[in-house]
């Protein structure tokens, strides 16, 4: 695929080169704070040796992680349009299949537990909808402004998946969905005005629903708006004033230590603040941001409309 005139061979490759070791360097930090998380829990509830058996599988994740990702680095994008629509049925398929036979916590269906371990086929049906999208969007060309087959078709693939994803519940992944939905159909060439009020009104249905049938959505906003002392919030906040410009050490902080409840979840960032410090932080935050702009580079060198919107829905 050659590069825009504006975006030269050498200037892609060190965009890459970027872009992984930015992954890298993220891989890394969350194996080195899922463990400072984890080892006190483990040690807690398995006894000797616990931490250790934690640590390798994470690794174990890691490298097959790794791996999938050499194999997507080979997979050329004709065969990735070719395997959209299969990809987006499997999708569809896996989130009705999680409402009847998968894992519940916490009130909620979202997951399927596989070998001791266990994932959420929405992040499946997240990226192969934002493939078949970007197929759609390909195929309609110059005729990606008219409403029906710019915005009600392809933003419709959003919604399906969309609406399973909120039934679960998980409104936030539900969002999510629709949120890339309209990226990947703007970037794919439909028309700005036609995007808002549709997504507007999709928004306004799911919020709806979300305040009035789902208690945690309402219970969330209030939570992080004023958090209570005591709370998820209120104890992760805590935890990176702690830390100051420094951190306390790996292993050191009070959030790995149970002071915050559910610290190896969406919090964890929280551990990195309190036990790195500031100067964790952004490192943490400077790495997605290299991600971010290297990832954009390259998108200023696609050349096919397919490639630019999957490329744009994924980063």
């Amino acid at each position: 695929m050659r590069a825009l005139p504006f975006t030269t061979h050498d200037e892609l490759a060190t965009s890459r080169r970027w872009v992984v070791s930015s992954m890298l360097g993220l891989m890394g930090l969350g194996l080195v704070a899922g463990y400072s998380a984890n080892v006190v829990p483990a040690l807690r509830e398995g006894g000797a040796d616990a931490d250790l058996d934690f640590l390798f599988k994470h690794l174990a994740k890691t490298l097959i992680a790794l791996i999938a990702f050499l194999a997507a680095v080979r997979v050329g994008p004709r065969t990735l349009y070719r395997a959209a629509r299969p990809a987006w049925i499997v999708g569809v398929a896996l989130l009705i299949a999680v409402l009847v036979v998968g894992k519940e916590w916490n009130n909620a269906r979202r997951w399927f537990s596989v070998g001791g371990t266990s994932f959420q086929p929405s992040e499946v049906a997240r990226v192969a909808t934002i493939i078949m999208i970007g197929a759609w969007m390909a195929s309609v060309r110059d005729r990606a402004g008219e409403y029906v087959r710019g915005v009600v078709v392809p933003f419709g693939l959003a919604a399906v998946p969309a609406v399973l994803v909120l039934v679960e519940p998980d409104f936030g992944s539900s969002v999510v969905l629709l949120f890339l939905g309209v990226l990947a159909v703007w970037v794919g060439g439909a028309r700005s005005t036609h995007l808002c009020v549709t997504f507007m009104g999709a928004l306004a249905v799911a919020s709806l629903y979300g305040w009035s049938r789902l208690g945690h959505v309402s219970e969330r906003f209030e939570d992080f708006s004023d958090p209570a002392p005591g709370s998820q919030v209120w104890q992760s906040l805590t935890a990176l004033g702690h830390g100051g410009l420094t951190g306390t050490g790996l292993g050191a902080g009070s959030a790995s230590w149970g002071f915050l409840p559910e610290a190896d979840s969406d919090f964890i960032f929280a551990v990195v603040g309190e036990e790195l410090g500031l100067i964790g932080s952004l490192i943490v935050l400077g790495l997605y941001a290299v991600f971010l702009w290297h990832g954009a580079r390259i998108l200023l060198g696609m050349r096919s409309r397919f490639s630019l919107v999957v490329g744009t829905g994924l980063l």
